[in-house]
C-alpha cells in the first residue's frame, strides 16, 4: 500500500472501532453469563462480550468499505453495493435457477466452468422471452486487470440460504458478462482455519467451486491490492487497536 491507501485505511478502522466499542459493567456481565467465568477473567470477558456486538457491524459497515479503499490503490472503477442489470433469456435464467437448486439439495457437484458451459447451451432458440435481471455487488471492480471482478463478502461460515443466495450471484454476473472474462467469487476477510487446505465448512464446499468461486482471507486481499496487502493490513490492524485501547 502506498501512503495515502494505508492513511486511509488506518483512519477508517480507528474510526469504526471507537465508534463500535462498548463500555460494559463487569459485575453485571458475571451474573449475566456466571459460566463464562470458568474460563474468562474479567478482561476476557468484556472482550467475548465486545466481540459479539461487533461481528454483524464489521461484515455490514466495515469490509466492503476497507476492500474499496484497498482497491482503489490500484484501480478506477471501484464501487461497492453496485447494482448490474442486464438482459437474459428465460431459459438462461431458469437454468441458473435450477443449478442452484440441484447443488442446494445435493443433486451435483459445484463445478464452475462446467455450469457456465451448461447455462450458455441453454441459450439457444430466437422462441425465448427475454428477463431482465439484477445482481448487487458487494465490491465491483470494472477495470480488474483480468476481467471485470465481483466480490459477495461474507462470513467464514455461511448457512445454506446465504451459500446458495452467493451461488446465484455469481452465475448471474459470470453469465452477464461472459464476453469480457468475469471474476466473480465468494470473498471470506479472513480465515480461522488459517490455510485454505484447512477449510472444512461443508456448506460453503457443497454449493461453492472453492478452486474458482471462492477467496479465503489472505487470497481475497491479495487479489485487490496486490500481493503483500494482507500483511501490511495486519500491521496497520495491531497499529490500530494498540492505539484505541491506550486511549480507552
Amino acid at each position: 500500500m502506498n501512503q495515502t491507501t494505508r492513511q486511509a485505511v488506518y483512519d477508517l478502522l480507528k474510526n469504526f472501532t471507537q465508534q463500535s466499542f462498548k463500555h460494559y459493567d463487569v459485575e453485571e456481565l458475571k451474573r449475566a453469563y456466571p459460566f463464562h467465568r470458568l474460563f474468562f477473567d474479567d478482561a476476557g470477558l468484556i472482550a467475548a462480550k465486545q466481540e459479539r456486538s461487533v461481528v454483524t457491524r464489521m461484515g455490514m459497515m466495515l469490509y466492503p468499505k476497507l476492500a474499496q479503499y484497498i482497491a482503489r490503490e490500484h484501480f478506477q472503477q471501484v464501487m461497492v453495493e453496485y447494482k448490474i442489470e442486464g438482459i437474459l433469456k428465460e431459459r438462461t435464467a431458469d437454468t441458473i435457477s435450477r443449478i442452484v437448486r440441484e447443488l442446494r439439495a445435493g443433486q451435483r457437484r459445484p463445478d464452475h466452468a462446467a455450469e457456465i458451459n451448461e447455462i450458455l447451451n441453454a441459450n439457444q432458440g430466437n422462441d425465448q422471452e427475454d428477463v431482465r435481471v439484477r445482481v448487487i455487488a458487494d465490491l465491483f471492480i470494472g477495470d480488474y486487470n483480468k476481467g471485470p471482478f465481483f466480490a459477495e463478502i461474507k462470513t467464514i461460515k455461511p448457512n445454506l440460504d446465504i451459500g446458495a443466495e452467493t451461488k446465484f450471484k455469481i452465475l448471474m454476473f459470470s453469465v452477464l458478462f461472459a464476453q469480457r472474462n468475469p471474476q466473480a467469487y465468494l470473498a471470506f476477510p479472513y480465515n480461522p482455519y488459517v490455510t485454505r487446505a484447512k477449510y472444512k465448512h461443508a456448506v460453503t464446499k457443497r454449493i461453492l467451486d472453492m478452486q474458482d468461486e471462492v477467496l479465503i482471507g489472505e487470497e481475497f486481499w491479495d487479489a485487490i491490492g496486490g500481493r503483500g496487502t494482507f500483511d501490511q493490513l495486519l500491521g496497520i490492524i495491531d497499529d490500530v487497536g494498540n492505539t484505541v485501547r491506550k486511549e480507552l
